[in-house]
């Protein structure tokens, strides 16, 4: 009964704070938040997939989309990642994961750094000689617990810190997210809220920060996890505060449990769109050491973005 009413209060939970994300999906309103770095996906191989990858998320790179997903975790992990983003800036994280019986925790951190740029001003168009100061550095914990061999629930919180040359801003933010296997086949259900916390002042004016709520589904449409050769197949949809609603579709084939091809769409996005990638599972005596490789789309003429992960099983 107890851990019924636990999942209950959770849904409740993310329904109610969820209502702005929900509310605001009717109407694009770009620039009302901050921390716009935090909205970015991580992982070569959720990125890959489409970003649908909340009710897929099964290793340490779940710590990033749902983090009632690190209950998957079979020993510890620990993650790498560098992304070439829009405009000659990038991603750089670090994410590891433990798991000691139903219990699983973990620690994250991300550094987000545009390309460097000259100061310029009215009187001095040409550049004042001063290089200008911005990036942004998140640092996060994370716990999940897997309540049975069915649902799993999953909580990060988290410290960010903006940096926009004279002035600074930092936060604390909540992600939390559940996992729901349902008995049919291998169908199971996730849903997350990411980036949950207070508005940030910045320059008298009020920025929210860039709360998404996402839900899906996702199942193995050909064999099943460990067969020489399966497929997942997952979908997402998700709402941000400050857009739309936006969907996510995305496939994973695993051949001989050594290369996986992986492709998807993120649909009603202004910058991108197809995704593909692949990935190698390379075995180090008793352990695993894991290689993906991921490529966006870019509708605006800009540098597609790249993704690198790679990870260790311990």
């Amino acid at each position: 009964m107890n851990k019924k009413l636990i999942v209950g209060c959770t849904m409740l939970a993310i329904l109610a704070w969820a209502g702005p994300a929900l509310a605001g999906g009717t109407v694009k309103r770009v620039g009302l938040t901050i921390f716009s770095a935090l909205e970015v996906g991580q992982s070569a191989r959720a990125v890959a997939m489409g970003s649908a990858f909340t009710p897929v998320g099964d290793d340490i790179n779940a710590i990033w989309w749902n983090p009632a997903g690190l209950s998957g975790l079979d020993r510890a992990e620990v993650s790498f990642s560098h992304s070439r983003w829009f405009v000659n800036s990038q991603f750089n994280t670090g994410a590891i994961g433990v798991r000691k019986g139903v219990h699983t925790f973990g620690m994250s951190v991300l550094s987000f750094r545009p390309e460097t740029v000259e100061e310029r001003t009215i009187l001095q168009p040409s550049g004042t000689g001063r290089m200008l100061k911005l990036g942004t550095l998140a640092v996060a914990g994370a716990y999940a617990i897997r309540f049975t061999d069915k649902l799993s629930f999953g909580v990060r919180m988290g410290w960010a810190r903006e940096d926009l040359d004279l002035t600074n801003h930092s936060t604390f933010n909540v992600d939390f997210g559940t996992r729901f296997h349902t008995g049919f086949r291998s169908f199971r259900l996730s849903m997350s809220m990411r980036n949950f916390g207070k508005d940030t002042e910045v320059l008298r004016r009020e920025f929210q920060q860039p709360l998404t709520f996402n839900i899906g589904g996702a199942a193995e449409v050909v064999g099943i996890k460990g067969d020489p050769f399966y497929v997942t197949a997952a979908y997402e949809l998700s709402f941000a505060i400050n857009y739309e609603e936006r969907h996510h579709f995305g496939g994973e084939a695993w051949l001989a449990n050594r290369l996986a091809l992986r492709a998807g769409y993120m649909g009603n996005y202004d910058g991108v769109g197809f995704s593909a990638g692949v990935g190698l599972k390379v075995p180090f005596g008793v352990r695993n050491m894991t290689a993906d490789f991921a490529w966006q789309q870019s509708k605006n003429d800009l540098n597609a973005p790249l993704r690198f992960t790679v990870g260790f099983k311990l």
